[in-house]
């Protein structure tokens, strides 16, 4: 089989110098072998890709996933193309007869996304593929899914500018339920994995997700280990400061000494390593509404949500997200991604129930970027019909 000798360190070096994703960090895949899945890292010249080995309900066949991968270490889309030939041959000599495919998703910007960032510090120097992307995957065999697994439409805020430039670019409605939440004295606060009232607030932000699914059709979540082992996967990085978020009634504290303190930090000095936060927002004691979102290299990424039905006049989601950005900005992070929006490009039927968050995400800014999408090479062509078939009548 041919695997990756890297280290854990050259493997993140790499990802992180091309503005790769937290989905193809080292410190993803323990995420994924906690939770039961073989995890396969290969490598070559001037590329990575990490795959997730899943099994296909009701049979004993399987297929590797390589979410927002491969990455790619060069700018020039013929040449990233050859890199994909060389990805196809490795991936065949090193499955086994009872995988049906393999899917790359890689995080390859389509021509119709809004502007780059001027001054990013993680513009990606990987493929950036104009109107024929799709076609030269296809000559190689691919076959683009119909759907998302991960978001292929985002929105992605720039966070280096101020903070009065971020207020100023949202919806006005936005700035003032922002104001109307501290006003009613919502608390906002942090927790991670190490932190002693880690269960306390996790407990609370399952509680939410549960309600949120019981109160809502068509909407799916994970069980509640597969949240808890995704929080345990902080690399070993000092305490972080205890942090203040600035305005009357939203300050951050630290879980673990509880003393509010101010914090001045240079751009790009704390982005780095993979770190994963629990955000909750309380309101007279009690949480109404959790976040997760993950921070690796320069961008922070908004990855998973739940809000009380309770007290949602005291508009706590608003100044949840915009505490959220505050703290990606203060440790060093340019971007911040919304992590999924309404997908104009697919037939995907989660899109008319997105289209209410779609909105409560456009109201704080950013440009939309428009990826690649997800791509299916078949291994086994007879089976790999069939799959499709049954996933299209069960969509």
């Amino acid at each position: 089989m041919v695997l990756s000798s890297m280290t854990k360190q050259e493997w993140n070096n790499f990802i992180l110098a091309l503005g790769g994703s937290f989905l193809q960090s080292w410190e993803w895949s323990e995420f994924q072998e906690r939770v039961g899945k073989s995890v396969f890292r290969f490598s070559g010249e001037e590329w990575v890709a990490q795959f997730i080995k899943n099994k296909l309900p009701g049979v004993n066949k399987f297929y590797w996933h390589c979410p927002r991968g491969p990455v790619v270490a060069n700018s020039d889309w013929p040449i990233a193309n050859s890199k994909i030939q060389e990805i196809i041959e490795q991936i065949k000599k090193s499955v086994g007869k009872d995988v049906i495919f393999f899917r790359l998703g890689p995080e390859w910007e389509l021509a119709n996304s809004e502007g780059q960032m001027a001054n990013s510090k993680i513009t990606s120097p990987q493929p950036s593929p104009s109107k024929g992307e799709g076609e030269l995957l296809k000559k190689l065999g691919f076959k683009q899914l119909p759907y998302d697994i991960e978001p292929s439409q985002t929105l992605i805020l720039d966070i280096t500018k101020s903070e009065d430039e971020l207020l100023a670019q949202m919806h006005e409605k936005w700035r003032y339920n922002i104001r109307l939440a501290e006003r009613k004295g919502v608390q906002v606060k942090f927790t991670q994995s190490d932190c002693v009232n880690f269960e306390q607030y996790f407990e609370e932000f399952y509680r939410l997700v549960s309600e949120g699914t019981a109160e809502r059709k068509n909407i799916r979540h994970y069980p509640k280990e597969y949240y808890r082992k995704q929080l345990m996967i902080n690399t070993s990085t000092p305490p972080n400061p205890p942090l203040q978020g600035g305005q009357a009634g939203a300050n951050f504290y630290s879980p673990l000494t509880q003393r509010p303190a101010s914090l001045s930090l240079q751009r790009g000095e704390r982005a780095g390593g993979f770190k994963i936060v629990l955000f909750i927002a309380e309101y007279k004691n009690k949480v109404i509404a959790a976040n997760i979102v993950v921070l690796f290299g320069g961008r922070a990424t908004y990855l998973h949500g739940a809000t009380s039905s309770e007290h949602r006049e005291v508009m706590a989601p608003h100044l949840l997200q915009w505490e959220q950005i505050k703290y990606a900005k203060s440790q060093g992070c340019a971007e911040y991604d919304f992590w999924g929006i309404v997908n104009e490009h697919t037939i995907d039927k989660r899109g008319k129930s997105w289209e209410g968050f779609t909105r409560f995400k456009r109201g704080f800014g950013g440009r939309k970027v428009n990826y690649v999408g997800y791509w299916d090479y078949p291994l086994n062509k007879p089976w790999y019909f069939l799959y499709r078939l049954v996933q299209k009548f069960r969509r």
